[in-house]
């Protein structure tokens, strides 16, 4: 999902519904062995390494692509990550897999809540969400799925974003206490 706003119009396209990669073992196949190598933690399964070093490397292995496709790194904003952690929460709470589920604002309002939005200047956010169970939950299979998906490499390699905030949740959207992770990553763009 992307929204943006322009003259002072916000605009919404819907970009992906999200990314259930456990259903979707053929999304999910090796990425890139040298991209894996410089992301730590980039193979770790969800329980096996921390949510935070999970974070760290879906950022890593998102700027590689980037890298290899020509554009500039995502920064880390802690505004982005807030956002990201607490939509995954609420997915995995609330047994959901959707960019906005029940009782849940959507993607604008919950960054709009953050120190990112609003800045009365132009600005795009995105969104992508995916889950994954045992070994096609690591870092690693998450973004390979993602990159293999139009809508969420279109996020990926949006050449507007500047700023990256991930969510990390380990369990799923069907079984709260199984071995699996829930991922949420917020794009954005302002000026």
């Amino acid at each position: 999902m992307t929204l943006a706003r322009r003259t002072g119009v916000v605009t919404a396209v819907l970009i992906s519904a999200g990314l259930v990669v456990s259903v979707a073992p053929a999304l999910a196949s090796e990425a890139g062995t040298a991209g894996a190598a410089r992301c730590s933690n980039a193979t770790g399964a969800p329980r096996d390494i921390t949510r935070q070093q999970a974070a760290g490397a879906i950022r890593c292995l998102i700027n590689d692509h980037r890298r290899d496709h020509g554009r500039s790194k995502l920064h880390a904003r802690s505004s982005l990550d807030s956002s990201a952690r607490r939509h995954t929460r609420h997915m995995k709470g609330k047994r959901c897999f959707a960019h906005e589920c029940p009782g849940e604002p959507g993607l604008l309002s919950r960054v709009m809540a953050t120190s990112y939005l609003p800045c009365g200047c132009f600005w795009s956010v995105g969104e992508n969400i995916a889950w994954g169970e045992r070994d096609l939950g690591t870092p690693r299979q998450i973004v390979s799925a993602w990159m293999k998906s139009p809508e969420h490499r279109a996020n990926i390699l949006n050449g507007r974003f500047q700023h990256i905030g991930v969510g990390v949740e380990w369990g799923t959207p069907r079984n709260p206490d199984s071995t699996g992770g829930v991922y949420t990553t917020d794009f954005g763009y302002k000026r």
